[in-house]
């Protein structure tokens, strides 16, 4: 059980971190102004507070070895890309079929 709930939070850690760097990715740009000074700023600690939480989060996991630990992060992270493709094609879908009908 321990197992499937560590595949669980990797999926949702990965999913966070995929969606972060995602949506403050565009603020970030060659141009270096306030606008990515801030942007990194708040990507610097929205990460810092993920890491906190995950280390207090993954402490019950310290049983797991850490090759199994690692087979099990390589299916959430692909499971977390291919929910992410999912979801930016669903809200893309939604949102064209609004503005051509």
């Amino acid at each position: 059980m321990s197992h499937v709930r560590f595949l669980i939070y990797q999926f949702i850690f990965c999913n966070t971190f995929f969606i972060i760097n995602f949506y403050l990715d565009k603020y970030i740009s060659k141009p270096f102004t306030r606008v990515d000074l801030i942007a990194t700023c708040i990507n610097i600690l929205i990460v810092t507070l993920l890491v906190i939480l995950s280390n207090k989060l993954y402490k019950p996991f310290k049983s797991i070895r850490l090759r199994n630990k690692i087979l099990l992060s390589i299916p959430a992270v692909i499971l977390a890309i291919l929910f992410i493709g999912l979801l930016e094609n669903i809200w893309f879908e939604i949102k064209g079929e609004l503005l051509f009908n």
